[in-house]
């Protein structure tokens, strides 16, 4: 018998020197992932819908705003889709920007009233928020505000099929819906694994029609979710690796959409890393600028992307004594030499893609500030790295107004 190969070690190279720096395993804590049944990506995807749709439901109840699908084509384009492959088609198309609960509530009667048995969010993040809401609460016995005051879904809703038309909010991938409370000026979610969608259909070439500051918006919704899913108290193996490359795509990519629309190599890019951000995030968790950014879009106004992308570099600022380490991680992963770095590639982004870096357009003061910051401590908050207390967030706000 020859000579027994034995097996090389595999973290030394000649001599016994180490040739592979060798990570040091760290224990990883429990983590669950929920994501939809089944997630179709890529361009001309959605003429994949009909079938898709026919095999939950006959009838579909569309959900979408009140504007822009219909100018683009859009809705029209679903609509022949969906009657090629045997579904009837009840159009609802009453979602605002921050959809309010009095619009799910009245879409959810409407639904209850239709002959529909399948729900399809169409648009951006408030049509497919309003729509897995009205979704799950059409079969309910209560209304949208009891179960947005606390009361739990106890049942499933209606199916719920996603087709987001921007690339950045990530909604077709998440078990929550951002809504607003009109009479209480207060946005936050509605939260229920029962509201995740069947199925996600994202079509890059749906997002060619967004125009530049909507672009640059969602797009920047986009990174901020990845950046705080990789930093945040909860992120996990899998939604690290999401978090990465949803980063390194839009951060390539963002500036070229925005300056063209019609670059659909960017626009693909973009449609990808919105993705896969919804994906870390909905399984890691945010932080302390979505904490934020919903008082402040509630009281205020002010779209949410264009929140999330003033708020990012001093949250990074805040956050940095107990994050350093990942945030230099993310600085390498783009071309910077360290953590510091960071925020001044992000600051030129927001300069680049034409967001302004703080409030005063909206008419934010020094005297807003303590009802922004009582208003803030949501779970997003309570998973900041950092803990960040009233007179921390007031000082970083100040600096805003």
């Amino acid at each position: 018998m020859g000579r027994q190969h034995q097996p090389a070690d595999v973290r030394s190279g000649r001599g016994g020197q180490s040739s592979v720096s060798a990570t040091p395993w760290r224990p990883v804590s429990p983590f669950t992932l929920m994501y939809p049944f089944k997630i179709l990506f890529g361009r001309g995807i959605v003429e994949q819908l009909g079938q898709e749709t026919r095999r939950l439901g006959s009838n579909a109840f569309v959900v979408c705003g009140r504007a822009a699908m219909k100018k683009q084509g859009i809705l029209g384009r679903v609509l022949e889709i969906l009657k090629a492959s045997g579904v009837g088609a009840e159009v609802f198309d009453e979602v605002e920007s921050d959809p309010s609960l009095a619009t799910v509530d009245r879409g959810a009667q409407r639904l209850k009233d239709s002959s529909a048995n399948v729900v399809v969010g169409l648009g951006g993040g408030s049509a497919l928020d309003a729509a897995k809401a009205l979704a799950a609460v059409a079969t309910q016995p209560e209304s949208v505000y009891t179960y947005f005051d606390g009361a739990p879904i106890q049942s499933a809703g209606l199916p719920f099929v996603a087709v987001p038309t921007t690339a950045g909010t990530g909604a077709e991938v998440t078990i929550n819906a951002v809504l607003t409370d009109q009479r209480q000026r207060t946005k936050r979610s509605l939260r229920n694994p029962l509201m995740m969608a069947a199925v996600a259909l994202v079509d890059p070439e749906l997002t060619r029609g967004m125009p530049p500051y909507l672009t640059a918006c969602t797009g920047m919704d986009a990174l901020v979710q990845a950046i705080e899913a990789f930093v945040t108290k909860t992120s996990n193996p899998v939604s690290d690796a999401l978090s990465l490359r949803a980063i390194e795509l839009i951060v390539g990519a963002l500036p070229r959409a925005v300056q063209n629309g019609e670059d659909m190599g960017a626009r693909e890019q973009m449609a990808l890393g919105s993705l896969l951000s919804g994906m870390a995030f909905s399984n890691a968790g945010l932080g302390a600028v979505h904490g934020l950014a919903h008082p402040i879009g509630a009281k205020f106004g002010v779209p949410h992307g264009h929140a999330c992308a003033v708020l990012l570099p001093p949250v990074i600022r805040f956050n940095m004594s107990v994050r350093s380490d990942r945030y230099a991680q993310i600085a390498r992963l783009i071309g910077l030499q360290s953590a510091e770095d960071l925020v001044g590639c992000l600051e030129d982004l927001l300069a680049e893609t034409g967001l302004s870096a703080d409030f005063k357009q909206w008419g934010i003061s020094e005297a807003d500030v303590p009802a922004i910051v009582a208003d803030s401590r949501s779970s997003s908050m309570k998973k900041n790295p950092r803990e960040a207390r009233d007179e921390d967030l007031r000082a970083l706000l100040a600096k805003l107004t």
